[in-house]
């Protein structure tokens, strides 16, 4: 099974703008082109094809009467004022378990935004690279950091930096993507003793996709770990080493860490280091 996890960053933005009037969604419209086209991207095409079967089943007669320009506008994939969920939502179901989108490819997708489109997806950049250190070797991790540091003492509040190439170089999450190394057996197997929290939260995700539920996609802490800046937190272990080790304790934070929210490598990684 696929470990999509930024197809909750997704979920939550897709629920977010399917709340808006049609006139507010008229004012983000190149917000939600963007968020639509991340999600196709990332899903199946079995998925894509139900999506747009969905769009042309309760939308058909509508994008006809508006025109063939209607047809591109992202709002016949975010309406629910029909009382159905999103037609994106069967994108975005194919998209968690797709098994051709590794980390490779999500950073291949964020190569291919303009500057000035950026602003959107950062939270696509920020999962990206908390994905790729949470499974990194700790040499991986290490060099990060040390890239990081040297581009921007405060790097850890600009992620895209951590995406895109810089001085001739590749992207410094590729260190990361580059060197992967199993820190545990991934929770599909009959011990779950030894899962990450992350494992036994990330179905919660997709059940709470699958059947919409709104109350979850608005409220779940993971959406917030994503979503959140990291820049209040109690005291943090001295040293990106250590706080690669995972080693910190993060005031702000207890709460999702009380909820099962445990992926919080990268931002303890860049507190520590951003305090050196």
């Amino acid at each position: 099974m696929a470990d999509n996890k930024d197809i909750a960053v997704l979920a939550k933005k897709v629920y977010e703008l399917s709340t808006l009037t049609l006139e507010e969604l008229e004012n983000r419209k190149w917000e939600a082109l963007l968020i639509v086209n991340a999600a196709i991207s990332a899903a199946t095409a079995d998925g894509v094809a139900g999506t747009h079967a969905d769009k042309e089943a309760r939308w058909g007669a509508q994008i006809q009467g508006e025109g063939i320009l209607a047809r591109l506008h992202p709002k016949w994939l975010l309406r629910i004022d029909d009382g159905k969920p999103p037609a994106i939502k069967l994108a975005l179901e194919s998209a968690l378990d797709n098994p051709h989108r590794d980390l490779r490819t999500r950073l291949q997708a964020l190569q291919f935004i303009a500057p000035a489109d950026r602003e959107p997806l950062t939270d696509l950049a920020r999962a990206l690279a908390t994905d790729a250190y949470a499974d990194a070797r700790g040499d991986a991790r290490d060099l990060f950091i040390t890239t990081m540091r040297r581009l921007s003492k405060d790097w850890f509040k600009h992620p895209w930096l951590t995406v895109l190439p810089y001085e001739g170089n590749p992207p410094p999450v590729s260190i990361l993507i580059e060197n992967q190394g199993p820190t545990h057996d991934g929770g599909l197997h009959d011990d779950p003793s030894d899962d990450t929290t992350w494992e036994t939260v990330k179905y919660g995700w997709a059940d709470a996709i699958r059947t919409w539920d709104v109350d979850f996609l608005r409220d779940n802490p993971l959406s917030q770990l994503y979503l959140t800046a990291a820049e209040t937190a109690g005291e943090v272990a001295s040293g990106a080493n250590q706080a690669a080790k995972g080693v910190a304790t993060i005031v702000k934070w207890a709460p999702y860490v009380a909820a099962g929210i445990a992926v919080l490598g990268l931002t303890t990684a860049a507190l520590a280091a951003s305090r050196k």
